[in-house]
């Protein structure tokens, strides 16, 4: 049996804002670094082409899998990429996973030392998704980065998710400023905020103005083109790849009575 090799299709959401196109690339220039003699195409959920369905086509048959540069199961996730996948296989949204959560640590780590100092508490801020569970993914990434920070600093460090949608998720998880207002009622004074985005753009404007505002003590760059980040995106295609790989098998293999 011939050895599966896909392409790698990374599709990102897609913005208008030319940061977040760059940040795009400057990932994907770092999983070429690592995997040198992996084709690596890119593509887009909306705004900027090609569309996921058009970076398929365009291979013509040949095999590939979709890794979406996503954080969570949303809409683009459950709903745009299985009517715009065509032969290819999809790998799963990049949280939650330990990689990422190292990736968050190091974003955190950075804004810290610009501020000079260590943060008592830290706000995991999220685009936010209306869809049932497309949430799940901060809310977990929330609780294993304060299981890390404790680990490593020897006692809890609050992680609190907010969500910037209205209308997205539960509550007062929605509201930076309330959410600031409880942690200092608990004490807090050096609040970190942490964007649980991809790429700098109106969500990540938006997030700062409000940490701003609201007195935070910091607010980090967004995942963005780490070392790690680049790490997982080819971990999420390697799981694709061994699952098709397996299924190949699984359906080469003679029956038996």
């Amino acid at each position: 049996m011939a050895p599966f090799s896909p392409v790698l299709i990374a599709a990102a959401h897609g913005s208008r804002e030319p940061r977040a196109q760059t940040e795009t690339d400057r990932l994907l220039a770092r999983v070429r670094t690592l995997r040198p003699a992996l084709r690596v195409e890119t593509a887009f959920f909306d705004v900027q082409r090609p569309g996921v369905g058009e970076a398929v086509s365009a291979l013509h048959g040949a095999p590939a899998i979709v890794v979406p540069l996503l954080l969570g199961a949303g809409f683009h996730f459950t709903h745009g990429l299985p009517a715009s996948l065509g032969p290819a296989r999809a790998a799963k949204p990049l949280a939650p996973h330990p990689l990422l959560t190292q990736a968050l640590m190091h974003r955190l780590q950075e804004a810290e030392s610009r501020a000079g100092l260590p943060a008592d508490a830290v706000i995991l801020a999220a685009a936010g998704s209306r869809r049932p569970g497309g949430n799940d993914s901060c809310y977990a990434a929330a609780r294993s980065l304060a299981s890390v920070l404790r680990g490593v600093r020897g006692s809890p460090v609050p992680v609190r998710p907010v969500l910037l949608c209205a209308g997205a998720g539960r509550g007062e998880e929605r509201s930076l400023a309330r959410t600031v207002q409880g942690l200092r009622g608990a004490g807090c004074t050096r609040i970190a905020v942490l964007p649980f985005l991809m790429t700098p753009g109106r969500f990540f404007d938006h997030l700062a103005e409000e940490a701003g505002r609201t007195g935070c003590m910091c607010t980090a760059g967004p995942l963005g083109a780490q070392a790690s980040m680049a790490r997982l995106v080819l971990v999420r295609f390697g799981e694709a790849q061994w699952e098709a790989a397996a299924a190949q098998l699984g359906a080469s293999a003679p029956l038996r009575a």
